[in-house]
C-alpha cells in the first residue's frame, strides 16, 4: 500500500507518493501562484494526485491515505482552513471540497492538518528520536511550528497552536501580512533571508542556491547577511526553548540543505542566550534527518498525518 503526501506552501505545492518504508516513489509539484484561489488549488491538487497515481501504474485501491499539509489554521473537526495569511485564505471549506474533487474512493481516505504539524509528525516517526518532547521549525515562505509533547501533537483549543512564525521579535519591526509587526518569519524565514541578501547586495536576481554559493566562496557581504540572519533565527529559537524546553528542536525546509554553513552559528548563539544556559541538560538543535532530502520533509509528513 502507498500513501500520498501533499505539502501546500506559499511558493510551491509539492505532491508525492510514499511507500511503506517512508520513501518517496515519485513526486511532482504545482506553483502556488498558478493555483492561488481555493477553487484553483483544490482542482490542481485533485488533478495532480490522480495523474501521479496513474503514471506510477497504481489505482485507487493501492492508496491507503492522502494527507494534505496546509499553512495556517486547519480545523480538523470542520475541514476548514480558517485562516492562512500567506495564502490569503479565510474560512475556506478546503477538505470537504478536496474530498469531493478527488471522488468517493480517494476522498474517503483524505485528511489534512497544518503543514508544520505534518512535518513534525513525519520527522518524529521517521527520525528515530528518543524524545517525548519535540519541536519542528519549518523555514520556508514563512515559518511554521509543530510541537509534540509527551508524544502527542499540540494543536490548541482552536487548532491554531504553534504559529511560532508570528511571535514578535521586534515590536517596531516590519509589518507582517498577519496584521502585526516584527514577526519572526519576517526576519528568519527563507523568504526573509533572500530579501535580506537582495537588499544587502543590491541585486534582484537571488535565490537560496546562489546565496549559499556566495557564502561558500566567502563573499564578505553574504557572510554578513548570514550572520545577521542566524541572529534573528536564534532569537526566535531561544524564545521557543525558554517556553517549552524540548529535548530536541529540529529545523527543516529547503534552506537546511545548506545547514552546514549555519547550524553551528545557531547553536552557539542559542546556547549563549537561552535562559537555561547553566543547566546540565539543554535542548539539542539539529536538522531534519528522517527524510533524505530536507525539501521532502513536508511531503512525507503530510503522507503520515493519519498516524499523528
Amino acid at each position: 500500500m502507498y500513501r500520498v503526501g501533499v505539502d501546500v506552501g506559499g511558493t510551491n505545492i509539492a505532491i508525492g507518493i510514499v511507500d511503506e518504508t517512508y520513501k518517496i516513489v515519485d513526486k511532482t509539484g504545482v506553483k502556488t501562484s498558478e493555483a492561488s484561489s481555493p477553487e484553483e488549488m483544490i482542482k490542481a491538487i485533485a488533478t495532480t494526485v490522480k495523474e501521479l497515481i496513474a503514471r506510477n501504474g497504481l489505482n485507487e485501491s493501492d492508496i491507503e491515505s492522502i494527507g494534505v499539509g496546509v499553512p495556517g489554521t486547519a480545523e480538523l473537526d470542520t475541514g476548514k482552513i480558517m485562516y492562512a495569511n500567506n495564502l490569503g485564505f479565510e474560512d475556506v471549506p478546503f477538505l470537504p471540497e478536496l474530498q469531493k474533487a478527488l471522488g468517493e474512493k480517494l476522498g474517503s481516505v483524505t485528511c489534512f492538518d497544518n503543514d508544520a504539524n505534518a512535518a513534525a509528525i513525519g520527522e518524529y516517526i521517521t527520525g528515530g528520536y528518543d524524545a517525548k518532547n519535540f519541536v519542528m521549525v519549518t523555514l520556508g515562505t514563512g515559518i511554521g511550528g509543530g510541537i509534540i509533547i509527551d508524544g502527542k501533537v499540540v494543536r490548541g483549543i482552536n487548532y491554531a497552536a504553534a504559529e511560532i512564525g508570528h511571535m514578535t521579535i521586534n515590536v517596531e519591526g516590519a509589518e507582517c501580512n498577519c496584521g502585526r509587526r516584527g514577526c519572526f518569519e519576517n526576519y528568519a524565514s527563507a523568504t526573509a533571508l533572500i530579501n535580506q541578501a537582495k537588499e544587502a547586495m543590491q541585486v534582484d536576481d537571488m535565490d537560496g542556491e546562489k546565496f549559499f554559493g556566495l557564502v561558500r566562496e566567502k563573499n564578505e557581504t553574504a557572510l554578513k547577511v548570514l550572520d545577521q540572519f542566524t541572529t534573528y533565527l536564534s532569537e526566535g529559537l531561544i524564545d521557543i526553548i525558554n517556553i517549552l524546553q524540548p529535548e530536541v528542536l529540529v529545523l527543516s525546509g529547503g534552506i537546511t540543505r545548506a545547514a552546514d554553513l549555519f547550524i553551528e552559528q545557531v547553536r552557539d548563539k542559542v546556547s549563549k542566550g537561552v535562559y537555561s544556559r547553566t543547566s546540565k541538560k539543554n535542548t539539542f538543535i539539529t536538522v531534519a534527518k528522517g527524510i533524505a532530502d530536507a525539501g521532502d520533509v513536508g511531503i512525507v509528513g503530510a503522507a503520515l498525518i493519519s498516524k499523528g
